[in-house]
């Protein structure tokens, strides 16, 4: 079977799943890990990315600050540390 028959004219969508899959497998050549795949359908979920953005405000980044690491830095935080 041809990708573009499939993609064109027989995938049915009740969401994003399988474009969302089938980029992943494209962008790594053929093969991708599930773990991959799945982080490619969590990048796309709005509900759980606002989720981590809360916890990320709440626990990791008050204390990666009060340490003196990092900083925030308009929507989100810079290193305060020196990478050499």
């Amino acid at each position: 079977m041809l990708l573009r028959d499939f993609i064109l004219n027989r995938m049915r969508m009740g969401h994003v799943y399988q474009p969302v899959m089938l980029k992943a497998l494209l962008q790594g050549n053929g093969r991708v890990s599930l773990r991959d795949i799945a982080a490619a359908f969590l990048a796309l979920d709005e509900a759980q990315l606002e989720y981590y953005e809360e916890i990320t405000k709440r626990m990791p980044g008050p204390v990666l600050s009060r340490h003196g690491l990092v900083e925030r830095e308009g929507d989100g935080y810079r290193l305060k540390v020196d990478l050499k």
